[in-house]
């Protein structure tokens, strides 16, 4: 049993500021998020100490008698804002949940994780980057492409005219990405094949969570086959837009988790992570992104919905994300009764 701080960014509600774009503040957390996180670590027996990831958080981990920290803090601000409390934590020396310094930063930065994946044989769509005064062309790409912010999550920025057809839209939607979210864009050739999402905890022997697919049969078809923001918020019927596990054959399914897992364990996630894939026309699955710091909002994130389809409840999912930090710091003085209890999933 453990005291465990949990810190988190509140501010998911909050009204954009004049000039930022309507979903500036989609990767910060609601506190009903917040409040179910800290009620699944009491159901594991721990003390639960809160901890808002803002300026003043330094100062208050220093002070805190916290035994290790329970991370979901996405930072305030800059292209590399998740590694701040996660930096924060190693200087003060508390052990805490989730990826590292390093690994939190490549995951934002989307054109580093790919040239990495590219190096390491994974899967992923070409692409290139434009930056703030790069001229746009689609030299060396084949339309459709889709074009996003570099360093953002939780499908900011993304679109139904994320996909673009011509130079005209590329040029367009380039300009739009770096005029609203002043960061550079990233253009991909658009993958038009299925689309998928892995669950991922662990470390040694990291465990897949059922296959996840995003189904666009019955979206209007002025939005596409775009996971984007509105998909998320308005699309919500499982078994309309959503199937797991998947409708996949074995080799399928044995294919999309061994991709997932190589890029989980090159960018060294920790933990949890998610990986979002998608087929190519040779029906090969690709990586589009690794999320080493994926949402917990309980009913709704797609890491607890593919918990949940392995029996798996909130409680249990959060607490097994503790324990595998705990285990990682070799810390089994802190593990929850209740985890070692062996009580089935099923009852959390």
């Amino acid at each position: 049993m453990a005291t465990v701080g949990l810190l988190y960014n509140l501010g998911k509600y909050d009204a954009p500021e004049e000039g930022e774009p309507p979903d500036i503040n989609a990767e910060l957390d609601g506190e009903s998020t917040v409040v179910a996180i800290a009620e699944a670590l009491k159901w594991g027996g721990h003390n639960v100490v809160f901890v808002e990831g803002d300026e003043d958080a330094y100062t208050r981990l220093k002070e805190s008698k916290i035994d290790i920290a329970f991370n979901i803090c996405e930072g305030l601000r800059g292209e590399s804002r998740e590694s701040q409390i996660p930096a924060m934590l190693e200087t003060l020396g508390i052990p805490y949940t989730g990826s590292g310094v390093l690994t939190l930063a490549i995951g934002l930065d989307k054109p580093i994780a790919k040239k990495i994946f590219a190096y390491h044989g994974i899967p992923t769509p070409r692409f290139r980057v434009f930056d703030v005064f790069d001229e746009i062309t689609s030299d060396g790409m084949s339309f459709p492409l889709f074009a996003k912010p570099a360093h953002e999550g939780s499908s900011m920025g993304v679109s139904p005219s994320s996909v673009v057809r011509n130079e005209s839209e590329l040029r367009y939607q380039v300009d739009y990405v770096r005029r609203f979210y002043k960061q550079a864009a990233l253009v991909e050739e658009f993958l038009e094949g299925r689309e998928f999402t892995v669950g991922i905890i662990g470390n040694r022997n990291p465990m897949c969570l059922p296959i996840r697919e995003i189904l666009y049969d019955h979206v209007p078809a002025e939005h596409g086959n775009v996971y984007s923001r509105q998909f998320k918020v308005e699309f919500d019927q499982e078994d309309k837009y959503y199937q797991c596990p998947a409708n996949v054959t074995e080799d399928e399914a044995a294919s999309i988790r061994a991709v997932a897992l190589d890029a989980y364990r090159v960018l060294d996630c920790r933990d949890v992570g998610r990986v979002d894939l998608r087929m190519d026309r040779d029906g090969r699955p690709n990586v589009l992104e690794v999320n080493p710091l994926p949402g917990l909002t309980p009913n709704f994130s797609d890491l607890c919905k593919t918990a949940e389809a392995a029996g798996m409840g909130f409680n249990w999912l959060v607490n097994s994300i503790l324990e595998a930090a705990i285990d990682r710091y070799d810390l089994k003085h802190l593990s929850s009764p209740v985890m070692q209890s062996g009580i089935l999933a099923q009852t959390a």
